[in-house]
């Protein structure tokens, strides 16, 4: 790795140009060249994280010998965040924008007692600049704005907490204080159960994430650079402070036999590259197309129970959505905890469903969206929509059913390029923005309707794929619905009912007037717009969440 400690310095020197453009900044271009400026070092920081991810770790065990205090903290957050969007195999753009706000937050100076992170943001918003990053940078600190967190961008309390724990790194000029001990406070100081997960999520790394980078002295009073560590033992290189040299092989010593030093000042140099962690395992982000390919449905042996349990044994993944919707979907609500039972009590001819949808749930959780939750919620009110309605059909829908055909439909708001920039409280002409979005994007008949058909039609509900692709299309005045044609309006009130409740007040009007044409074709019962409403509410387990901790 000849250029590992060339690139490393060359992310300094660009960090320290960054604190001087956005010191200078105060016109929309100069705050835009400061925005690609940012994006071009996170670029460099993840590609040099993705090829020696010890060398990234080892940043926060040390500090660069005459280095801007600014530029010392900007990399310490951003290795932090980076560990922490790897371990929760984030998609690469959400770590992107991420990585960017924490540089432009660590390199931004403060003009007042307002943290740097807020002042740049009302900079850019100012400056009407800056996209998603102003929305990352404006919910930062959300507690001291005395907002709440569902007010904020999903990934603004990630942030905040990466640059509170710098802060308090870098708190004592004299001594800095070293990560285990500042984890250590905080777990035992807050009772915040969303810091708290995540310092257990990084303490999945212990104890290379507290010693690689640390300077230890051993009985003999010599010193030693760790550079690796195992449960009981170090790789360290022999280090001469006083001539800042260091030995160059390693030597294995046992950890009880030293006392770690507070983080010390060091070159960038060489030891770099003897640097080792293990490595964080990287969870590929599955396509449509693979998810189809790879899908269970063509193995399952049909009226084969034995068979069917030994293959969707070998599939673990799995098994965890089958109990939730076993034990949800039966009339007693019962807790099923054993695998044979819930496939059982699927049968023998919902089974397939079942299993379908479970696919499906796992593979819009490996998405790592940021509006899982939300999401995931409106699937289960448009699921209980089509089974509140589907039951006047001329063919009436299982609950399997209505849940697979549900997963389906929902699936390309997974896939919405805007959703994840926006906060969960934001609103647009007195109605939540992300209604709004999701209502355009189910129009789109590329990107939306026809990956929902593809999906139903490999999950051979072929009826229900065309009724995707017509769904919003008029019907002719005075001429009889095809069955295709009906499936469609019932897909789209099923729709319409769910934003009216869920997105309220979003949808009523329109609602009420798709009620009143659908009334013309299937046997409703002649209620208002609210009797609905007020039946899809009854339902269980429907509710609206405001955090975005995972499920």
């Amino acid at each position: 790795m000849p250029d590992l400690v060339s690139n490393w310095l060359g992310c300094y020197q660009q960090l320290a140009n960054l604190v001087i453009a956005l010191q200078q900044a105060k016109t929309a271009e100069q705050l835009q060249h400061c925005l690609q400026l940012s994006k071009e070092i996170n670029s460099q920081l993840q590609q040099l994280a993705d090829e020696h991810l010890a060398a990234a770790v080892a940043q926060l065990g040390f500090t660069v010998k005459e280095t801007d205090s600014k530029v010392a903290s900007a990399i310490k957050s951003w290795t932090l965040l980076a560990l922490w969007s790897r371990l929760q195999h984030w998609p690469k753009a959400r770590r992107d924008i991420l990585g960017g706000c924490v540089l432009l937050a660590s390199c931004t100076t403060a003009h007042s007692k307002q943290p740097a992170a807020l002042q740049l943001a009302a900079l850019l918003k100012s400056q009407q600049s800056g996209g998603v990053f102003t929305s990352v940078l404006a919910g930062t600190y959300h507690q001291q704005q005395k907002r709440l967190v569902w007010q904020v961008h999903q990934d603004s309390p990630l942030l905040t907490l990466a640059l509170k724990i710098v802060a308090q790194l870098q708190a004592d000029n004299h001594q800095k204080n070293a990560l285990e001990q500042v984890f250590a406070d905080n777990i035992s100081q807050l009772n915040d159960e969303f810091t708290l997960s995540q310092l257990n999520l990084l303490a999945q790394l212990a104890p290379h994430l507290y010693v690689i980078g640390r300077i230890a002295i051993d009985a003999e009073e010599r010193q030693w650079l760790i550079c690796a560590a195992d449960a009981d033992q170090v790789q360290a290189l022999q280090y001469w402070p006083e001539q800042q040299k260091m030995a160059e092989q390693l030597t294995p010593l046992y950890l009880t036999e030293l006392q770690i030093l507070p983080p010390a000042t060091l070159p960038v140099a060489g030891w770099l590259t003897k640097a080792a962690v293990p490595a964080i395992y990287e969870q590929e982000i599955p396509t449509p197309s693979s998810l189809i390919a790879n899908s269970l449905l063509t193995k399952l042996s049909y009226h084969d129970f034995e068979a069917q349990l030994r293959l969707v044994e070998k599939h673990p993944v799995l098994i965890p959505f089958l109990l939730d919707n076993a034990s949800s979907s039966n009339r007693r609500q019962t807790l099923v905890h054993r695998l044979r039972h819930a496939l059982a009590m699927f049968g023998q001819e919902q089974l397939p469903f079942a299993i379908a949808r479970a696919e499906v749930l796992h593979y819009l959780q490996l998405q790592n969206t940021t509006q899982h939750r939300w999401l995931l919620q409106l699937q289960h009110s448009l699921q209980f929509s089509i089974s509140l309605l589907g039951r006047y059909l001329p063919k009436p829908i299982s609950v399997q059913q209505a849940g697979l055909i549900a997963a389906c439909c929902s699936t390309p708001l997974w896939h919405h390029p805007s959703l994840q920039a926006v906060p969960l409280s934001k609103m647009q002409q007195n109605q939540l923005l992300l209604g709004q979005l999701c209502q355009q994007y189910l129009l789109e008949p590329v990107r939306s309707q026809r990956l929902s058909a593809a999906l139903l039609k490999h999950y051979q509900l072929d009826d229900w794929a065309f009724a995707v692709l017509r769904q919003y299309q008029q019907p002719k005045a005075g001429h009889p619905l095809s069955y295709h044609e009906l499936l469609g309006v019932f897909l789209r009130l099923c729709w319409q009912l769910t934003f009216s409740v869920f997105c309220y007040p979003s949808a009523q009007q329109s609602s009420q007037q798709l009620l009143q044409r659908v009334a013309e074709y299937l046997p409703l019962p002649q209620q208002a717009l609210h009797y609905w409403q007020h039946e899809l509410l009854n339902c269980q387990h429907l509710y609206y969440p405001l955090t975005n901790e995972p499920c």
